[in-house]
C-alpha cells in the first residue's frame, strides 16, 4: 500500500515545544508543508490557479500525484481522523479506498490550531492560517460586538434556535474576514468553483462568508450529492474546476456515539459505496482522465467520556476568576481571566485538574505559532483572552448551560485530533 506514514509521521510527530515538552500524545500544526493549510495552494496548483497565502503541499507529497487536471474533487469528511481512516481499511469499512491505494497515495497531514470545522474551513476556503483570517474556536469573542459568538451558527453563543441573528448587530458574513475567497480568486483566473453542502447548510452565515464566486449545490442524502457531481462532471466546461464535496455526517454520529462506534463506521462504509456507485459508475472515460479526488478532512476526533469533574458548574470559585465563560472549544478554551488572578487559576488547575491540562500564555501559544505562521489578524490577541488550556488525555472544560451528553470531542491538540488523511486518486 502506498501509505508514506513511515517517512512523514516522524517529524510530524516530533515537533515539540518548550511549552508542551511533556506532551508525547500531542501534535502541533505543521508549518513545513504537511498542514490543512496547504491543502488550498496544492488544488490552486493543479488547476493552475493563483499562489495562495499558505504554499502548496511539501513536494514530497506532490510528487506522488501532481499533473495537470481539468477537475479537482476535494471531498472533506468531517472528523475523519488519519488513524480513524486507517481502523477503517483494516475494519473492511473503507473497501473502496483500500482497494485502490495500490494506485493512490495516502499521506498523513495535521489539522490547524483550532481543530475545529469553523476554522478550519475558513483556511479551507482563504487559503490562510488561523493567526491570519483570525476566525478561533467554535465560540469566539468578538469586542466589537461586544459578544461571544457561535461561528458556525452565526448568533450569540448564549442564544438557542436563533441561528444567524448576529446579522441584527450589524454582522456582515460576505465582509467579516475582510479577505478574499477562494471562489473569487480562482474566478479571476477563470476556474470554476463548486460546493456541495446538505442543502440546509447552503445558504447559512458560514457558507455565505466562505462561498462568494462558487456554485452551491445542496444535497439531501449521499445518493443524490454523488449523482449531481457525476452529472455536473460529464457536462463540459470551459476550463478547469474546483469541486468542494463536504459531509458532515460522521462527525455528528460521532459526537453522539463516540469514534469507535459502529454506526459510524457503518456510515462511513454507505458513503464510500455510493461514492463508488454514484459517482463513479456513471463517469465518462473522457473525464476521469481529467480528474484528481482527494480525501481528507477538517479534524480527527478523540472519545470523551462524560465525567462531572470538568462541568464548571461544579467549580463556582473556579468561575469567579473569569470575567466570562471560556471561549474556544471543550479541548482548547480560552480563558479570560481577572485581573490579578493569573496565579490562582494555575493553581486552580494544579490542584483540581492535576496532570490533565497544561496552560499557555498568550505570548508562549504565538512564539510556538500555534495558530500559523500568517500575518497576525489584529483582532487575534483580543479573542485569545488571556490563557489557552491545553488538554491533555480525554479531559476537557464544559461550560454550556445545558445536559453534558457528547461522547466524542475535537478542537485540542492530540493526535486522534490532529492527524488527518490526504488520500489522492487520479480517477484516470
Amino acid at each position: 500500500m502506498p501509505d508514506y506514514s513511515d517517512t512523514i509521521l516522524p517529524p510530524l510527530l516530533s515537533r515539540k515545544s518548550p511549552f508542551l515538552s511533556d506532551g508525547n500524545d500531542l501534535v502541533l500544526p505543521d508549518n513545513t508543508g504537511h498542514s490543512l493549510c496547504n491543502v488550498p495552494g496544492t488544488v490552486s496548483k493543479l488547476l493552475n490557479g493563483p499562489e495562495l497565502s499558505a504554499p502548496a503541499l511539501n513536494q514530497e507529497i506532490l510528487d506522488k500525484f501532481e499533473g495537470r487536471y481539468r477537475n479537482v474533487i476535494l471531498l472533506l469528511v468531517d472528523a475523519l481522523g488519519y488513524d480513524h481512516l486507517q481502523r477503517l481499511m483494516a475494519a473492511g469499512k473503507a473497501g473502496f479506498w483500500k482497494e485502490n491505494l495500490n494506485r493512490a497515495s495516502l499521506f498523513p497531514l495535521t489539522s490547524i490550531c483550532p481543530s475545529t470545522t469553523a476554522s478550519a474551513l475558513t483556511t479551507l476556503w482563504t487559503g490562510t492560517e488561523p493567526a491570519q483570517h483570525g476566525y478561533i474556536g467554535y465560540e469566539m469573542w468578538l469586542k466589537r460586538y461586544s459578544m461571544v459568538v457561535n461561528t458556525i451558527l452565526h448568533m450569540p453563543a448564549s442564544y438557542f434556535g436563533d441561528a444567524g441573528s448576529l446579522t441584527k448587530s450589524g454582522f456582515v458574513p460576505e465582509s467579516f474576514l475582510g479577505l478574499k475567497p477562494l471562489g473569487v480568486q480562482f474566478a479571476e483566473r477563470g476556474i470554476e468553483s463548486h460546493a456541495f453542502l446538505p442543502y440546509s447548510i447552503g445558504g447559512s452565515g458560514l457558507s455565505r462568508m466562505h462561498l462568494e464566486k462558487a456554485s452551491v449545490h445542496g444535497y439531501v442524502a449521499e445518493s443524490d450529492m454523488w449523482a449531481n457531481l457525476r452529472d455536473l462532471l460529464n457536462t463540459p466546461a470551459r476550463g478547469a474546476r474546483f469541486l468542494y464535496v463536504y459531509w458532515s455526517t460522521l462527525d455528528s454520529l460521532i459526537h453522539r456515539y463516540g469514534p469507535d462506534d459502529a454506526r459510524v463506521n457503518n456510515q462511513f462504509s454507505d458513503l464510500s459505496r455510493s461514492l463508488e456507485v454514484n459517482l463513479l459508475g456513471g463517469l465518462e472515460k473522457s473525464v476521469r482522465e481529467k480528474t484528481l479526488l482527494l480525501l481528507t478532512a477538517d479534524h480527527g476526533a478523540i472519545a470523551t467520556p462524560v465525567h462531572e469533574k470538568y462541568n464548571l458548574s461544579k467549580h463556582p470559585d473556579f468561575l469567579r476568576m473569569l470575567q466570562m465563560l471560556p471561549t474556544c472549544e471543550a479541548r482548547l478554551p480560552f480563558l479570560f481571566i481577572k485581573p490579578g488572578l493569573e496565579a490562582e487559576v494555575r493553581a486552580y488547575f494544579a490542584n483540581s485538574w492535576p496532570g490533565q491540562f497544561t496552560l499557555l500564555s498568550i505570548e508562549e501559544a504565538l512564539s510556538m505559532r500555534l495558530f500559523g505562521a500568517g500575518e497576525e489578524h489584529p483582532e487575534l490577541r483580543d479573542r485569545l483572552g488571556d490563557l489557552i488550556v491545553v488538554s491533555r488525555g480525554d479531559a476537557y472544560l464544559w461550560w454550556p448551560d445545558k445536559p453534558n451528553v457528547m461522547q466524542a470531542r475535537h478542537g485540542g491538540l492530540h493526535r486522534l485530533e490532529m492527524l488527518i488523511p490526504l488520500y489522492a486518486l487520479p480517477l484516470g
